[in-house]
């Protein structure tokens, strides 16, 4: 139970850390999306578990999505607007 609260805290820290660092202009706040892969299979009932059983209890990170607050999100970026690669640097 304790490790469970340690890694809360930590993520919980970490997208405190983002969101300061994330700040824009453009959009009111990000939503920090945690998916379990067992409970998904679970809901569509459609995973092929192994032959070990469900996956492990880990989450994994399934998204930082920008939002308004009024409820809507980006959407339909710029057509005109091609991705450079080179503009991309500090990606892990």
């Amino acid at each position: 139970m304790k490790l469970i609260s340690i890694s809360f805290l930590s993520k919980l820290l970490i997208l405190q850390y983002l969101s300061i660092q994330c700040l824009s202009d453009d959009f009111d706040f990000f939503y920090f999306v945690q998916q379990w892969p067992g409970a998904y299979c679970d809901t569509k009932q459609s995973c092929c578990y192994p032959k070990t059983g469900k996956p492990t209890a880990d989450f994994g990170i399934h998204g930082l999505w920008p939002n308004y607050n009024d409820g809507s999100w980006p959407s339909n970026c710029d057509p005109d607007s091609t991705f450079d690669k080179s503009q991309d640097t500090n990606t892990i």
